[in-house]
């Protein structure tokens, strides 16, 4: 049986993601986007992008404002074509408001 001798890291389990589509707007030093979240769980929150909107850096990103959820400072994770992966710089500060989102609905990512 062949061994994976690859030198680039191992994928490694992620923390459970529940869906979620609500509409959201990203915060950049230079505007607002609107986009749409596609998941979330305790660490960060997935959201694209409309495919109209140009590239722009991602230290220009600051915040991302979630209706029916909450205001977070966020950095990205990951961003493929229009899709981004936020992580939130404080999970202290987002864990209380995602945790009465969650009970509200009554879906946990577990």
């Amino acid at each position: 049986m062949n061994q994976n001798k690859s030198i680039f890291r191992s994928p490694t389990p992620t923390e459970m993601r529940i869906p979620l589509c609500l509409p959201c707007s990203v915060q950049l030093l230079e505007g607002n986007l609107s986009a749409e979240t596609f998941n979330v769980s305790y660490s960060g929150l997935g959201v694209v992008l409309a495919p109209e909107y140009p590239g722009f850096t991602w230290k220009a990103l600051q915040s991302v404002s979630v209706q029916g959820l909450g205001d977070f400072d966020v950095a990205v994770k990951w961003r493929r074509g229009n899709r981004l992966g936020l992580r939130f710089c404080s999970k202290t500060t987002a864990r209380p408001v995602l945790n009465a989102y969650f009970m509200q609905t009554g879906n946990y990512p577990v």
